[in-house]
């Protein structure tokens, strides 16, 4: 069994957009994620993300590019998890949390690095840092 997550950095003023997880949280506990969550069915992973998205934070984003595709395995319910990691832009609202997480951080990567990560944050930091160089060139 196999669940599909879309998960995004988000982008506002060259900083990423990073989600504590709270203890009452079932995955992760006290760890720094990205928004993001479970594609529900008939949902496309545009349409999924901009929900999780503004599910945990009351923000609006736009989605932008698809930047890294991430799988791990939970021993304790027995599924293997694909990530699919976009990058998105921040364009309005407050940000209020849900109870999954317990505080939030605007950061550049070079700061997230002495974070707790959640292991695809880590991956997907490292593909945006090299997406920013391509882009520069």
């Amino acid at each position: 069994m196999f669940r599909i997550l879309t998960k995004a950095l988000v982008i506002k003023d060259n900083r990423l957009l990073f989600l504590k997880r709270s203890d009452e949280s079932k995955f992760a506990k006290g760890l720094w994620d990205i928004p993001g969550g479970k594609l529900e069915f008939g949902e496309t992973l545009e349409d999924s993300l901009s929900r999780e998205i503004f599910e945990e934070t009351k923000i609006e984003t736009d989605v932008k590019e698809n930047l890294a595709v991430s799988t791990g395995i939970n021993l304790k319910d027995k599924k293997q998890y694909v990530s699919i990691i976009y990058t998105a832009e921040y364009i309005s609202g407050s940000i209020k949390l849900d109870l999954e997480h317990s505080d939030y951080k605007w950061l550049t990567i070079e700061e997230a690095q002495n974070y707790n990560l959640v292991y695809y944050v880590k991956e997907a930091l490292e593909k945006y840092d090299s997406f920013k160089i391509k882009e520069s060139l």
